[in-house]
C-alpha cells in the first residue's frame, strides 16, 4: 500500500460512524429541495469529481495557508486521489485540532510539484465540485474554468439556510443530508464526499438554472432581427 495514501491514516476521523451510515444509506430524494424535474437528459454527461484540501499555517503568525493534504472523489463517492503533501515552507501551525494534520503526516509527503501536476490532470475537462473552492484552488496554485465549477457555497437554496450568507459545509451536510461531519478533526475525503452529495441532491435544479442563465442575452435585451447573441 502506498504509504502516502492519506485516507489510510486517521481512520477514526470525526463523524466516521455517522459517515458510514450516511454513505450506506439511499441517496436523499431530490424533491427535498423542491427541484424542478428535467425531463430530457443531457446528450453527454460531463464527468464529475469533488475535491477538498487540508491546509497548515505558514508565516510567523500562522495565518498563511499551505497545502498539506488533497483528496478527490468521483461521482460515485469513491476516493480516486488522496495524498499528503511535503511542505514547501516552514510550518508554523499544523492546525491539528481542525486539519487533522500532524508533522509525521507531511514529513514524507508527496512533492508539491508532482501533486499539482497529478491533480491538474485529474481535473482536466471535468465538472469540479467542492465547498469554497477558491481556497483549494489557491493553495494548489491551479485554475479551473469557471463554467466547470460547482461550489456549494454559491447555490441559492443552500444559501437560503443562512439567509444569503456563506453557508458552512458542516451545517449544510447536517441539514440536507442528515450526516454529522467535522466533529473535531476534519477529513478532506469526508468533506469532498459531502460536497459531492450536496451537489447531486441539487443537481437537476442547479444545472437547469445555469442553463437558463446561459441562454439569456448578455446585455439583457433580445437580439435584433432574430439573430443570436454571441457567447464566449
Amino acid at each position: 500500500m502506498n504509504k502516502n495514501v492519506a485516507s489510510a491514516v486517521h481512520k477514526n476521523a470525526n463523524g466516521a460512524n455517522n459517515w458510514i451510515n450516511f454513505m450506506n444509506a439511499l441517496p436523499p430524494s431530490a424533491s427535498y429541495l423542491n427541484n424542478a424535474v428535467v425531463q430530457k437528459q443531457e446528450k453527454k454527461e460531463i464527468e464529475v469529481v469533488a475535491i477538498d484540501c487540508e491546509m497548515v499555517g505558514i508565516h510567523p503568525d500562522g495565518q498563511g495557508n499551505m497545502l498539506a493534504r488533497v483528496s478527490i472523489v468521483n461521482s460515485k463517492g469513491e476516493t480516486i486521489y488522496d495524498k499528503f503533501v511535503k511542505p514547501t515552507e516552514k510550518v508554523t501551525d499544523y492546525r491539528t485540532p481542525v486539519s487533522g494534520i500532524r508533522p509525521e503526516d507531511i514529513e514524507h509527503g508527496e512533492l508539491f510539484v508532482k501533486v499539482k501536476k497529478e491533480v491538474t490532470q485529474i481535473l482536466k475537462n471535468k465538472l469540479l465540485v467542492g465547498h469554497a473552492l477558491e481556497h483549494d484552488l489557491r493553495v494548489l496554485r491551479i485554475s479551473h474554468p469557471k463554467h466547470m465549477i460547482r461550489d456549494t457555497t454559491t447555490y441559492w437554496q443552500f444559501k437560503q439556510l443562512t439567509e444569503g450568507r456563506t453557508p458552512g459545509l458542516k451545517r449544510l451536510t447536517l441539514h440536507f443530508l442528515g450526516a454529522s461531519i467535522q466533529e473535531g478533526e476534519h477529513s478532506s475525503v469526508q468533506d469532498a464526499k459531502a460536497a459531492l452529495q450536496l451537489y447531486m441532491l441539487a443537481r437537476k435544479d442547479w444545472e437547469l438554472l445555469l442553463k437558463k442563465r446561459r441562454s439569456r442575452p448578455r446585455n439583457g435585451n433580445k437580439p435584433h432581427n432574430g439573430s443570436q447573441g454571441k457567447r464566449k
